[in-house]
């Protein structure tokens, strides 16, 4: 095979494949920072300035944290590729504005430590960060994570301000075997555009998170099927439980973190699915384990969980349908500790 040689000290020629731009690793999570900017947007505009503090704790202490532990552990620093900053964003607007913050810096340091470091760092964790911390959260601190309030504006500060008043999320009113739609709940265009909504702070607009979908879609970060396949899963599920009743299969779709979690956590290049049909079933199943999940259960959280699942039975999925090479009669084993390693 040819080497490559130098012409004129200017260009380079050699084998195939040739690859005209390499995307890196920080390159990526800057993508899906700028993706992340509609629905911290939309959450300063609903509930007020402090969304931006919790930003800079869940950032601040995820970075912090990967620095410590791989200065501790004599790992190469790896802070620079922004996967901590996108940690941390995530557990951030994945809590309600209600929040304290001893719960904020306890998500991202569960995230960074427990989660993506002690399984050996980006690209090796089995599971998603943010996802894990989030179902954690919930699962120890309820309490303090179901004190929703309605936005309180632009101008407002918050849950701090007088204009912040306790509500339930539609979740409540929308699962434990419900199949139809109360008065209780927004209709489809308040939960669309995030008006009068209780809930997590970045999952409240959903217009806001379909910008940051298309534009993962559009600069290749994300594969489209993943997103839709997840939210038309539970979309059809819910339409077989309701009798397709429309506006309670809508309803199920504009609510709790179906939309956030389809765009910025089902598709972690190092959770889920690597194989083409692996993708597919990845998706189909965390529509069919939220669509359960929001069925049996009243609690906000089933996407978190069938996530994590899905992120579980990754490595499983991808052994079965690995690709067949052509004039091969088996597909080929799948070595996923390094796949995971070089993804």
């Amino acid at each position: 095979m040819a080497q490559a040689i130098d012409v004129k000290g200017k260009l380079r020629t050699g084998p195939s494949p040739h690859i005209r731009k390499a995307r890196t690793a920080a390159g990526v999570m800057t993508e899906v920072l700028i993706a992340l900017i509609p629905p911290a947007i939309a959450a300063v505009f609903f509930f007020g300035w402090w969304v931006i503090g919790m930003l800079a704790i869940g950032i601040g202490t995820a970075v912090l944290a990967e620095y410590t532990y791989q200065k501790l552990t004599y790992k190469p620093i790896k802070i620079h590729d922004r996967s901590a900053m996108v940690t941390g964003a995530l557990v951030a607007l994945s809590l309600p504005v209600t929040a304290p913050i001893w719960m904020i810096i306890f998500g991202s340091l569960f995230a960074i430590i427990i989660v993506k470091q002690m399984n050996g760092g980006i690209g090796r964790n089995y599971f998603n960060p943010a996802v894990a911390a989030r179902v954690v959260t919930k699962a120890f601190f309820t309490p303090w994570l179901a004190n929703w309030v309605l936005p309180g504006g632009f101008l407002g500060s918050g849950y701090r301000g007088v204009d912040a008043i306790a509500t339930a999320t539609p979740l409540e009113y929308l699962g434990n075997g419900a199949q139809t739609v109360t008065e209780q709940v927004p209709g489809l265009w308040d939960l669309f555009m995030g008006f009068n909504l209780g809930g997590n702070i970045g999952e409240t607009s959903k217009i806001a998170i379909l910008i940051g979908m298309l534009y993962l879609i559009f600069r290749g970060v994300i594969h489209p099927k993943i997103p839709i396949l997840y939210i038309v899963s539970t979309f059809l599920i819910m339409g077989f439980w309701s009798s397709f009743n429309f506006n309670f299969m809508m309803s199920h779709v504009l609510t709790g973190t179906l939309f956030f979690g389809a765009t910025y956590m089902a598709t972690d290049y190092s959770s889920g699915s690597l194989t083409p049909q692996g993708k597919t079933v990845f998706a189909i199943g965390c529509g069919v384990l939220t669509a359960f999940f929001r069925i049996v259960f009243d609690f906000p959280g089933g996407v978190g969980f069938a996530i994590l699942i899905m992120n579980a039975l990754a490595p499983y999925i991808d052994s079965k349908l690995m690709p067949r090479i052509y004039g091969h009669e088996t597909r080929p084993q799948v070595d996923y500790d390094r796949q995971k390693s070089n993804s």
